[in-house]
């Protein structure tokens, strides 16, 4: 008679439990902290050069103002340097911490578009970009989680090995030409908005800046304060070109003539103006203010039309450059 064999039910081991929102939160946090002491005395050597990495001084669109392919290839530059810094120490706190780890690519992926990529949008909210990044990041990361393995799935996990060479003198070489290319960028493009600007006969106030009624060619002054926090001077500036409505057109640029200020009411004639030729903008001097001489153009849109931007021409160790300086608070003219 057959003897009939009972299949006994094999005893596994069971995963371990999925690590929880907090504790990778706090991996995450530390990835961070870790990131920011890692990335300080870049900072501060970026900071010599007169790019602001710390401060607020880029009304809160990233490091630089991006305005075209040079400048946005500098932000992207160091957009990516921060995010790789900072997925491998958080790869490596999550490992710690919690046990658990994530593709270094998908953990990259994460910090660029979660940490980085708002700081280029959330201006009003400039603030915000890291608490939202560190929500964000810790939510995503503990979905796509699992197990850590008996080897940690390292930055070249997911490249097949006949690649991995290919792809670590990529990485090395890439790495050093990104942020000798954003220091390059840094040292030529030192200007920043001061926000000392000046007018007069303006009938109101248009966020910090004068508004004035449309009255066709009539001509007015509006000062534009420029500093440099790099190492070197800027000189021969010159006004190439202008963004904004065409409402408000520049007659002449240059620097008034110390006997009076403009809002000075007792001289009805404004001072005049010097050339811009030997302008000269150094390292830890205010220099004084560009003077603009605006006149209004028989063309208006309806609504409110502001001179939003200039181009500055300037020489900075012996070659020419061109840097758009954004006025935070331009001029305008209320159309009817």
């Amino acid at each position: 008679m057959p003897t009939a064999l009972t299949e006994q039910p094999g005893v596994g081991i069971s995963p371990p439990a999925r690590p929880s929102v907090w504790r990778v939160g706090w991996a995450a946090f530390l990835g961070y902290v870790f990131t920011v002491l890692v990335g300080l005395p870049f900072a501060v050597a970026l900071g010599e050069i007169g790019v602001d990495v710390i401060g607020d001084d880029t009304a809160g669109r990233g490091v630089f103002h991006p305005y075209d392919v040079w400048s946005w290839l500098a932000e992207g530059s160091l957009g990516l340097l921060a995010s790789f810094v900072t997925a491998l120490l958080v790869g490596w706190q999550l490992r710690e911490w919690t046990g658990w780890e994530v593709p270094f690519g998908f953990t990259f992926v994460t910090l660029l578009l979660s940490g980085y990529a708002p700081l280029l949008t959330l201006t009003p909210f400039y603030w915000a970009a890291a608490p939202v990044s560190l929500v964000a990041a810790t939510l995503v990361l503990r979905w796509r989680s699992e197990p850590a393995g008996a080897e940690p799935l390292k930055a070249l996990g997911a490249v097949p090995r006949r690649y991995r060479r290919a792809v670590v003198i990529g990485l090395a070489l890439a790495g050093p030409l990104m942020f000798g290319y954003v220091l390059a960028y840094g040292t030529t493009h030192p200007l920043r908005w001061t926000g000392n600007w000046g007018y007069r006969n303006s009938s109101a106030i248009l966020n910090g800046g004068p508004l004035y009624r449309h009255d066709p060619g009539k001509v007015s002054r509006y000062q534009v304060g420029l500093i440099t926090d790099g190492l070197f001077a800027v000189s021969d500036l010159s006004i190439v070109r202008v963004e904004g409505g065409p409402a408000l057109q520049v007659e002449r640029a240059g620097i008034e003539a110390h006997e009076w200020s403009v809002e000075d009411i007792d001289r009805p004639t404004p001072p005049p103006l010097h050339s811009l030729d030997g302008y000269r903008v150094s390292a830890g001097i205010r220099p004084d203010s560009i003077t603009l001489v605006l006149r209004q153009g028989r063309v208006c849109p309806t609504g409110i039309s502001r001179l939003d931007a200039i181009w500055v021409r300037y020489t900075v160790l012996g070659g020419r450059h061109e840097q758009r300086i954004r006025l935070e608070q331009p001029p305008g003219v209320r159309c009817p």
